[in-house]
C-alpha cells in the first residue's frame, strides 16, 4: 500500500498529537500552588497563591501591591517584574536595574 505524499505531514502531525496526548500535562508537575511576589510599595517579598490578575492582592494589607517577584544571584535581591506591556517594548527590562544580569523566577523563598 503506497500512502501519498500529501498525506505525509498530515500522518506526522497526527502522530505527534497522539504521542503528546500520553505524557502527563506540565501543569500538574511544574507548577506550584504558591508564587513569590514583591510588594511595589513596601518592597517585602512575600510568597502568595498564584494570580491571575495583576498587581496581586497583598495577604497582609488586602491591597493590590503585589507583582510577581523576579531575582538577582549577584545582589540576593527579589525585584518586582515589570508589567507584560513594559517587558515587551523594553529589551533590558529583565535585567536587574544594579548588575545588568538577567533576572530569573528561581530564587530562594521567603523565610528560608
Amino acid at each position: 500500500m503506497s500512502i501519498p505524499r500529501r498525506m505525509i505531514p498530515l500522518l506526522l502531525a497526527a502522530a505527534g498529537a497522539a504521542a503528546g496526548c500520553q505524557s502527563k500535562p506540565a501543569a500538574e508537575t511544574t507548577s506550584p500552588a504558591h508564587s513569590v511576589y514583591v510588594d511595589t510599595r513596601t518592597g517585602q517579598v512575600v510568597r502568595a497563591e498564584h494570580s491571575v490578575t495583576l498587581p496581586a492582592v497583598n495577604p497582609g494589607t488586602g491591597q493590590r501591591t503585589l507583582m510577581p517577584g523576579l531575582y538577582c544571584a549577584e545582589c540576593r535581591k527579589w525585584y518586582p517584574a515589570p508589567p507584560l506591556e513594559v517587558r515587551q517594548r523594553t529589551p533590558n527590562a529583565g535585567q536587574c536595574p544594579r548588575h545588568g544580569t538577567a533576572l530569573t523566577a528561581d530564587g530562594p523563598l521567603p523565610g528560608e
